[in-house]
Formats: structure tokens, sequence, C-alpha cells
């Protein structure tokens, strides 16, 4: 196998991050689609709650590159360079770490795995959590991050490659009790892809998301922070209410059935 990590920092220190942002490390390319590399093998065998996304999208990659840099300066060794990708950069970005926490947050997730709050998952609580994405190389359709479906990304034999072999092949090694939660759609469709081939049991999927980069007021109406009725009439919001409640109402019964099954549990969740 190709060791991607080694080129990956080798460019960097020839030409620093911005040397493998503008050329970066191909894994793999088709007549559709091109996937770069970037650091996602650091694992937490026994984590106990798995966030599952998409793919890298853009920041991620500049994020990426920017952290390695900094590690590679201060002669930090290749596997804590794998593990701080996983844990500063990885789901992480200014606009994406604070909507994830707070969405964990408000369903009181921490608590299923004996953390006060959402931010303890990557500071002391960090070896409770796994990130992880259908496709953890950055992959992109004519520039931009893919954001198809699931079906879409089964159709291509080079993402079903990297799927199978990358993602799947990541649950397997994952603790049989672990928890499960998807941001957005498509990634909500690769764990019942996983429910489907016994991979995973049915009940450790506590249910999704909404892909917490998102623009605009999905977050927020998710978080009930504001309502339908406040939203302004070309607000494309409006056209994913149904299935943002219908997430949120499921995120809750699971969390909740959950906590009652817990050792000294007391008391109903209580959702904002």
């Amino acid at each position: 196998m190709t060791n991607y990590i080694e080129e990956y920092c080798a460019r960097i220190k020839r030409a620093g991050a911005a040397g493998v942002v503008g050329k970066p490390v191909l894994v793999d390319q088709d007549n559709t689609y091109i996937m770069t590399y970037v650091p996602h093998e650091h694992f937490n065998a026994n984590a106990r709650l798995v966030l599952v996304s998409t793919t890298p999208g853009h920041t991620h990659v500049r994020l990426a590159a920017a952290v390695t840099e900094e590690l590679l300066i201060a002669r930090t060794p290749g596997r804590v360079i794998q593990r701080e990708n996983k844990r500063r950069v990885e789901l992480g970005g200014r606009l994406v770490r604070p909507n994830l926490i707070r969405m964990l947050d408000h369903f009181r997730v921490p608590e299923l795995v004996e953390l006060p709050h959402a931010a303890a998952l990557w500071n002391e609580g960090f070896e409770k959590l796994q990130p992880l994405a259908l496709l953890p190389y950055a992959t992109t359709r004519r520039g931009l991050a893919f954001d198809g479906t699931l079906e879409e990304l089964l159709a291509s034999p080079m993402l079903r490659a990297a799927f199978d072999a990358q993602f799947l092949g990541a649950l397997r090694q994952m603790r049989n009790d672990a928890l499960y939660i998807a941001l957005g759609r498509t990634a909500w469709a690769g764990l019942r892809h996983a429910v489907s081939r016994r991979l995973l049991d049915r009940q450790q999927l506590l249910g999704m998301m909404p892909v917490p980069a998102r623009a605009g007021s999905m977050v927020r109406y998710f978080l009930r922070e504001i309502a339908a009725t406040s939203l302004s009439a070309n607000d494309p919001v409006r056209h994913r209410i149904g299935w943002l409640d219908a997430a949120h109402a499921e995120l809750e019964a699971s969390v909740r059935q959950l906590r009652a099954s817990l050792p000294g549990a007391g008391g109903d969740l209580q959702i904002a």
C-alpha cells in the first residue's frame, strides 16, 4: 500500500502547508471524481461514540495541512501527527466544531459515554470518540466536495472500493457496543447500509444530525432555537423541515431510552 502520509509530510516539509494544498497527494481519480489524501488513520479502538460524516471538505484539507506543518516544525512523531489530525482537524474548524458541540450537548449525548459535556470528547475524553468518514480521502466532483447520495457513491467503482475498505473496514474494528450518530443523510444511509451488511446492530444507531458545517439556519432550527414560522419564505430549510423534525425526534428518543437503562438513571431527558 502506498505510504501516503510520508509523501504528504514530505510535501509540507518542502513547500509548507500551501504546497500540499496546492498540489495534494493523489490517491485515485476517474472521469468524475478525484480523491486526495489527508491524514485519517488514527483509531481509538475502545471508542464508545462514533460520529460519521461523508468526506473531508476544503476547510478540513486546509486545516490538516496547517496543523501538520505546525507539528512537523515541532518535530512531532508520526503517530502523534496522525492522532492530532483526528483530534484537532477531523470535524474541526471554526464553524463545524462549535455547531457539533452544541448539537451533542442539546441531546446530552456525552452523558451516554460518561462525559459531562461535548467539548470533553476532543480533550480529556478523546479516547471515547472515533470520527469516521464514508470516504476518508478528500473526495471532490468538479472541484466541489462530494455531497451526493449513498447510491451515487456506490455506483462509482472507485468510491465504492474506498467506502468498503476504509469505512466498512473500520466498523469491523470497533467495539460491539459503540454508539453511532450520522452527520447528514448520506452518512445516515451509510450506517443503515452497514446494518444491512450485519456489521452493526440497528440498536447501535442513535440517529442523525444535520451536517454541522451548513451555513444558514439549519442547525439553529434543528436545535429549536428558531421556529419554522421564523424562517424566511426563500430559506431552503423550509424544504427540509420534515426530515429535520423526524431526525430530532428519533435522536431524542434514542438518547432517552439509553439514559433510562444506565445504572442510577433518574428522571426523563428534557430537550429544549
